[in-house]
């Protein structure tokens, strides 16, 4: 959804009619798009900011960029599935922190998502243990150096 910009942030929403305040939930800064979100908007940017050199890449801010970034390291490789979950994981973690704003009120800090990230990512590699140990084992070893 969020690759082919289907997801139904504020600025799709608007042009669907609806009234809304344009406004970025995350940051009260800009008007809310999916390139703001992922990764212009600074709540967003010092969690993808902060994970992604841990993968062993520059973050980038452009949405476009980051894509490119992503699709021109090896799928297979240890550094393009640590990318791609840590890429998956910050749009995944942002989209919720941002539906919890607007549906529930609740505010956790980029530092707090930022943890849940680092659990998810890890359990996630612990999670191919059984069908790859070595792959697992470079996986972690690159996540926590």
């Amino acid at each position: 959804m969020f690759v082919l910009n289907r997801c139904p942030t504020k600025d799709r929403i608007i042009r669907w009619g609806h009234q809304t305040s344009p406004t970025c939930l995350l940051c009260n800064r800009s008007d809310e798009s999916r390139d703001h979100l992922f990764f212009m908007c600074h709540y967003s940017w010092s969690l993808w900011g902060s994970l992604a050199p841990r993968c062993g890449v520059q973050p980038q801010r452009a949405w476009d960029l980051v894509l490119t970034q992503i699709q021109s390291i090896g799928r297979n490789s240890t550094k393009g599935i640590l990318l791609r979950l840590c890429w998956q994981g910050c749009v995944y973690w942002t989209w919720m922190e941002r539906n919890a704003r607007l549906h529930r009120q609740i505010y956790r800090s980029p530092e707090t998502i930022e943890r849940l990230l680092d659990r998810q990512i890890k359990d996630r590699i612990l999670s191919y243990r059984q069908t790859n140990p070595s792959s697992s084992s470079r996986l972690m070893q690159q996540w926590v150096s």
